[in-house]
C-alpha cells in the first residue's frame, strides 16, 4: 500500500510539473498573449486534471510575475511593460557583468569544454538561422557565467527572474537580424572567457545587454510599433 502511495505522489508530481512547464511556456511564446484570461476549469478540462494542481501551478507562476491574479475577476497573463524590461535589464545589468567578470578566472576544464562547445552551436544556429538553437546557446552560456562566478545568490537571483528573462529574449529574439547581432555579442563574451581576460568579459557581458535593451526599449516609432506588434500578436 505505501509503494502505491508513494507512486501515486510521483505521478501527481511530474503532472504538476508538466502543467507548469507547459503553462510557462505557452507565456513565453505568446501562445498565451498579455492580458489574456486564463479560466482554471477550462484548463483542468483541456489537460484532463482536478482544478488543485491547476490553481497550484497558478501560484507559481504568479511568483515568477508571469500571471496576476485579479480578486473577484480571475488569472490572467501578465503584461511585459517598459518598466517591467527596465528593472530586469538593470539587475542582470549589475549582476551578470559583475558574474563575467569574475567567471573569467575561475573556469575549470569542463567550463572550458562547454564554453566550445556553446561557441559550436552559435556557429551552427547562425548558419541555419535557427532562433530556437540560438536561445539555447543564450540559456547555456548565462548559465555557465553565473555557475563558474560562483555567486549563489546572485544565481538565485536571476534564476527567479528566469521567466521574465525568457519572454524578454523571446520578443528581442525575432527583431529582424537580431540572430546574427546576438551570436556575434555571445561569441565574444565566450572568446573573452576562454581567454581568462576579465575585463573584456565584463565589456562584452555589457555591451550584449546594453544591446538588448536599445531593441527592447527603442526610441523611434518605427520600431515601437514593430515591438508592439509582437508582443501583441506573435506566436509559434
Amino acid at each position: 500500500m505505501k509503494r502505491k502511495s508513494a507512486e501515486d505522489s510521483a505521478t501527481g508530481q511530474i503532472s504538476k510539473e508538466k502543467i507548469y512547464q507547459s503553462l510557462r511556456a505557452d507565456i513565453i511564446a505568446h501562445r498565451l498573449r498579455p492580458g489574456q484570461a486564463i479560466r482554471e476549469d477550462e484548463l483542468a478540462d483541456r489537460l484532463g486534471v482536478s482544478r488543485t494542481p491547476v490553481r497550484e501551478m497558478l501560484r507559481r507562476l504568479e511568483q515568477e510575475d508571469l500571471v496576476r491574479v485579479v480578486p473577484n475577476r480571475g488569472v490572467f497573463v501578465a503584461e511585459l511593460t517598459d518598466k517591467d524590461i527596465e528593472e530586469v535589464l538593470e539587475i542582470r545589468l549589475a549582476l551578470e557583468t559583475a558574474a563575467a567578470r569574475s567567471a573569467a578566472t575561475k573556469l575549470t576544464p569542463q567550463h572550458i569544454k562547454e564554453l566550445k562547445d556553446i561557441r559550436k552551436q552559435l556557429d551552427t544556429a547562425v548558419k541555419l538561422k535557427d532562433s530556437v538553437l540560438s536561445f539555447e546557446a543564450d540559456t547555456r552560456l548565462h548559465s555557465l557565467i553565473l555557475q563558474a562566478a560562483g555567486n549563489k545568490r546572485a544565481h538565485r537571483i536571476i534564476n527567479n527572474l528566469m521567466g521574465q528573462i525568457h519572454r524578454i529574449r523571446f520578443i528581442s529574439g525575432h527583431k529582424p537580424g537580431r540572430i546574427d547581432t546576438t551570436v556575434k555579442e555571445h561569441k565574444e563574451i565566450v572568446q573573452a572567457l576562454l581567454n581568462g581576460n576579465s575585463v573584456a568579459a565584463e565589456e562584452a557581458m555589457k555591451k550584449h545587454l546594453d544591446s538588448t535593451r536599445e531593441i527592447l526599449l527603442p526610441s523611434s516609432d518605427i520600431d515601437k510599433k514593430f515591438e508592439e506588434f509582437v508582443r501583441s500578436s506573435f506566436s509559434l
